[in-house]
């Protein structure tokens, strides 16, 4: 699955904020809290997205961009987003 230039922006922010939960909800969590999206949800579109965990260690490892992350779905992209992934990941499983 291929992620937008703004998902996978905003996806690293998020994978970010929760491996640093312990100082508190970073921006991209904000936004997800926001938009009243489950976290399990937008761990389907990385586990589709970026499935190897040595890049997402990475990814979490490295200081987050200055800019602030967007919210890049509307809740109709959100859930076409969310079929796209676990079909992808049906695809990899099977």
């Amino acid at each position: 699955m291929k992620l937008s230039r703004d998902e996978e922006a905003f996806l690293h922010h998020w994978m970010r904020d929760e491996a640093n939960f312990q100082g508190g909800p970073g921006p991209a969590k904000k936004l997800q809290l926001e938009h009243h999206a489950v976290p399990a949800q937008l761990a389907i579109l990385i586990a589709a997205a970026i499935p190897d965990p040595d890049e997402q260690a990475a990814i979490v490892a490295t200081p987050p961009p200055a800019a602030l992350p967007l919210w890049p779905w509307t809740q109709d992209s959100l859930d076409a987003r969310l079929r796209e992934a676990q079909t992808a990941l049906a695809d990899v499983a099977a």
